[in-house]
This record gives C-alpha cells, sequence and structure tokens, in this order.
C-alpha cells in the first residue's frame, strides 16, 4: 500500500536516560573533517522518558539530573518506527538555556582526552595510530612511510590533524574502526538515485548545473614515498583555483597521469553544491549519488558524496542534505 506520508519517529539515549521526543535534532559528518557531530535540543522536562531501563517520567525535574557531559549518546532516526542509527558518541557540552542544547561528537571526542610526547626515527602510519590509538581497530588505506616524526604534547586527536595538515591523510571513525587515508583513495561502496523533481527537496535545492570552461582548476599531486621524499606534479588551468591531492610510492609519470586523471573528475559538465533528500536513502560521506534528470538525460551523472547533514525538526521534517564532490 501507497502512503501519502510517513510519520517521523526518533529515539535518542543518553546514558540511562532514553526518550521519543525532541525540539530539533541536526548531524554533521564529512570526509573532510575528523569527527562526525550532533545537536540535541529538547525541553528540560518530559512527561514521558524510559530511565535505567523503566518507565518514568521527568516531569517538574531537570533531565540535566540524569545527564553529564562524557555520557555516550546514541540517535535513531526513522519513519513509521522503522529507526536505525545514524549518531553515536559522547557528550561534550551541556547548554544553560531553554529549551535545553546538547552538543555531542562521535568517538573522536576519546583522543581528545589522551596525550603524547614521542620523537620516532623513523614511523609507518600503522605504527603511530598503533601508538596514540592502541584500543582500536585501524583501517589504514594508505599505510604511509612518516619518516622522523615528532610528538610535543598532544592529544591523538591533534595528531591525526597534523597527518591531515602536513601529509593530507584524513581520519574517521566508522562502527569504533578508525580509517585513515588519502580521500582520492575512497572507493564507494554504496550506491544512491536522486531523480530530479521527484526525491529532491525543490525548495532548499541549491544545486547547480556547470560547464567545465566555466571552472579553472589547477590540481596539484604529491606522492609520498617509502624513503620520505615527495614528488610533486600539475595539470590544469595556470590561474585557477589550486586542489592539493595526495598519494603514496608513485612515480612521477604515474603521479602526472593521476594528476590528468583527477583533474578531469573535479573539473567536469555535471552538477555542484547540495542535493537535498528526505531521511530515506539513507545517504552518509564517502558513498555514490546518482543523479538523473529526466528532461535533461545529457546531465545524468554519478558523484561522491563529501558530506552529509541531517536535520530533524517541526520545519524541515528528516533533511538528508548531500554535499557533492568529484564525478565518478
Amino acid at each position: 500500500m501507497q502512503y501519502l506520508y510517513y510519520n517521523m519517529n526518533c529515539e535518542v539515549t543518553i546514558g540511562k536516560v532514553v526518550f521519543d521526543r525532541v525540539n530539533s535534532i541536526t548531524i554533521m559528518s564529512s570526509i573532510k573533517k575528523l569527527a562526525d557531530t550532533a545537536t540535541i535540543v529538547v525541553p528540560r522536562a518530559f512527561n514521558r522518558a524510559t530511565i535505567a531501563g523503566k518507565p518514568g517520567s521527568l516531569e517538574k525535574r531537570n533531565i540535566t539530573e540524569y545527564i553529564k557531559v562524557d555520557d555516550p549518546v546514541s540517535i535513531k532516526l526513522g519513519y513509521d518506527g522503522n529507526l536505525e542509527e545514524e549518531f553515536s558518541g559522547y557528550i561534550t557540552k551541556i547548554g544553560a538555556d531553554i529549551p535545553l542544547k546538547i552538543e555531542c561528537m562521535d568517538e573522536m571526542t576519546l583522543l581528545k582526552k589522551n596525550n603524547f610526547t614521542r620523537t620516532f626515527a623513523s614511523a609507518s602510519l600503522m605504527e603511530l595510530l598503533n601508538y596514540i590509538a592502541p584500543e582500536y581497530t585501524h583501517e589504514v588505506i594508505d599505510d604511509v612511510n612518516l619518516q622522523k616524526f615528532t610528538i610535543n604534547n598532544k592529544s591523538g586527536f591533534q595528531v591525526l590533524e597534523l597527518l591531515r595538515k602536513n601529509y593530507g591523510l584524513h581520519s574517521y571513525f566508522k562502527d569504533k574502526v578508525l580509517h585513515v587515508g588519502f580521500p582520492i583513495s575512497l572507493i564507494p561502496t554504496q550506491n544512491h538515485r536522486f531523480v530530479l523533481n521527484k526525491n529532491v527537496r525543490a525548495k532548499s535545492n541549491n544545486l547547480k548545473f556547470v560547464k567545465k570552461e566555466d571552472v579553472k582548476l589547477l590540481l596539484k599531486a604529491i606522492s609520498i614515498n617509502t624513503d620520505g621524499g615527495r614528488i610533486f606534479s600539475e595539470f590544469g588551468d595556470k590561474g585557477g583555483a589550486q586542489r592539493t591531492l595526495h598519494f603514496s610510492n608513485k612515480t612521477l609519470e604515474e603521479l602526472k597521469n593521476l594528476a590528468e586523471k583527477n583533474y578531469k573528475s573535479l573539473s567536469f559538465d555535471g552538477y555542484q553544491g547540495n542535493i537535498p533528500g528526505w531521511g530515506i536513502p539513507r545517504t552518509k560521506p564517502g558513498d555514490a549519488i546518482e543523479i538523473t534528470a529526466p528532461k535533461y538525460s545529457e546531465r545524468d551523472g554519478r558523484y561522491l558524496i563529501e558530506g552529509v547533514t541531517i536535520k530533524f525538526n517541526g520545519s524541515d521534517g528528516f533533511l538528508r542534505e548531500n554535499k557533492l564532490s568529484l564525478k565518478l
């Protein structure tokens, strides 16, 4: 049976408290950022909640009596009772205003709480990760030789920031597994189909179709090789906006070919911007999105999703806003 509308549902678990009503939820995730974040806005008191596994009420009581910073958080969202977890992490801040704003971060928040000082004479990426985050399983997409690497009174989170800034290596958690590698090495495992004027929200759509001749781009490719040395190659439009891509263990000829290939993925006739949809399909950063335009089939294309912002509230409903990256 086809329904004209679906009922939005949520289940938020914070510590030992579970509730199914919120003012709003916003979840932000991106392959360009270390951590996923969530903001939950709720009333300070609930008539109905589950506390320590038992039905209860927080009426005339403040929810802050039951939750605290560092409590684990799980956010499940869906339609008609079909819920899936959209965020897992910990409370980082509890506001003082009414309604109550609760700010959260994923597993990365725990890597902000340690501290290291050490100099490696020569270290691989995997060796470094085993040192700063030994309690986690690691998925290394590109096991780069970092050569001499110095950590001077920095947290694990700050070390991962150094890897992003100095080596172009991006880190993220998925199911509590720490993934580290070059974004260009990501291979989408999920494909989602969006048909314009069907499952794309027209009112909040800032999607633009652009011609490659209108977008000037200069691509700089860097390869970090086994001996710790770096080689460079450029391809594109002189004076154009600069983008840098990182690779490992490539020859100069291979790097030139990769620079040209990726230039064509970044400078193209195609869509740019954000494509907004509903709660389903459940897109994630790193997935692929296939866009179809019924009246303009020549514009059809497949793109990497760089980031997803989820909004769950009375005005937006259940919204997923997908930021497009390179053309696949």
